[in-house]
């Protein structure tokens, strides 16, 4: 049997539950796809009183039938931080596991994306799509996270923008370097998101205890420097009413 168990987004956060069934379990964690502490990882280790394999983007991707096949023979568990159902690549694994004919159980968990909009202050109800600002290169430079913010506004939605992740780092983007792709996109399509005056959330290691929560311009977020962990900006709609006096009183 295969498990796809969320841990959540720090130490501690894994349902009871959850940690129950990995001591019975074969433990792998995606290396590739999402974040999950050093720390955090110790203590999971500990808790379980077993090793907890790394899978990377080779093994997630492409040598996911050898991970299918123990399945098959006996109880396997890979571990993905927050829920496990929320990256495309985990719902290629559940696929792929039905197709192999494996028997799948997903145990769900806290997610970032309604943390962030809880710990934002601002409604639910007006987000609209999310993106990712990914770390670009020589031949890789996308462009469609920015129309997805741009959209976004032309409608007066919020944005949620993640940072991308490096497995390298085991860190998210860094702000810096975040806000060149955010300048040199806008660049591109001679757009508004990045002007000075704009205001933005930046939702820094969240539920962690040095968790930083931001309301500022973005010329003030040029200079944020942050220290390694997930990050993600948000970039609000014209606030309403109510919106704006939770924000008042939270920033």
């Amino acid at each position: 049997m295969l498990y796809l168990i969320g841990v959540g987004l720090s130490r501690g956060s894994i349902p009871v539950g959850s940690l129950e069934i990995c001591k019975r379990c074969e433990v792998y964690f995606d290396d590739y796809t999402s974040y999950i502490s050093d720390d955090y990882l110790a203590w999971l280790t500990k808790e379980v009183g077993k090793g907890i394999m790394s899978l990377g983007r080779k093994s997630m991707e492409e040598d996911v039938t050898t991970i299918l096949e123990k399945a098959k023979e006996r109880d396997v568990a890979v571990l993905v931080s927050g829920d496990p159902l929320v990256a495309t690549t985990h719902k290629i694994i559940f696929i792929a596991a039905k197709k192999a004919g494996v028997t799948v159980k997903v145990c769900h968990a806290e997610s970032i994306l309604p943390t962030i909009m809880g710990e934002s202050g601002l409604d639910f109800y007006r987000f609209g799509p999310i993106c990712t600002i990914p770390k670009w290169s020589d031949n890789y430079r996308p462009l469609s996270f920015y129309e997805t913010i741009q959209n976004n506004i032309d409608g007066n939605l919020h944005t949620i923008a993640f940072f991308d992740y490096d497995p390298k780092k085991n860190s998210s983007l860094e702000m810096p370097e975040a806000m060149k792709v955010l300048d040199a996109a806008e660049a591109e399509y001679v757009g508004g998101v990045m002007e000075d005056q704009n205001m933005i959330f930046v939702m820094h290691r969240l539920t962690w205890a040095d968790a930083q929560k931001l309301y500022l311009s973005v010329r003030d977020a040029r200079k944020l420097k942050l220290s390694y962990g997930p990050t993600a900006i948000i970039f609000p709609a014209k606030l309403s009413e109510v919106e704006r006096e939770v924000v008042d009183s939270m920033y």
